[in-house]
């Protein structure tokens, strides 16, 4: 199998910037079902992704990269993968205080009376702190 069939493009998008761009081998994403790996010629769909770790292997190399991910979706089409995201960062890019605040203020916010939307929005955020947090191997969730 040559290294065209088993590879596939990929890019991956924030808000704020293209995270990568190039040939992949595999890619793993958190979606609100479980965990979804993308692999090459996968059938055309879209997934909503969740905040979160993901993780792929760039084509030609057998090392893993990471990232945190906030919440998007991943288009799959005619092998070509975009993954945009409303956030994304490798674990050495996370700041630890403001990840700890950021968990602190979304506990005692879910401690309060909230509706229903501020709790969903309470929930996201802490979500993503966790995430990052333990991307970033500090604590274990």
């Amino acid at each position: 199998m040559s290294f065209e069939d088993r590879s596939f493009e990929l890019s991956i998008i924030a808000a704020d910037r293209v995270f990568f761009n190039g040939r992949c081998e595999s890619i793993i994403v958190p979606a609100y079902d479980g965990q979804k790996e993308i692999l090459a010629h996968h059938e055309a769909m879209l997934i909503a992704v969740e905040n979160g770790q993901m993780r792929f292997c760039p084509a030609g190399s057998e090392i893993w990269q990471e990232a945190v991910v906030g919440r998007g979706f991943v288009q799959i089409f005619n092998n070509r993968v975009t993954l945009l995201v409303e956030t994304v960062e490798r674990p050495e890019e996370i700041d630890m205080v403001r990840a700890r605040e950021a968990k602190e203020r979304a506990e005692e916010q879910l401690r309060q009376k909230q509706s229903i939307q501020e709790y969903y929005h309470t929930s996201a955020s802490l979500a993503r702190a966790m995430a990052r947090l333990k991307a970033a191997g500090k604590i274990r969730v």
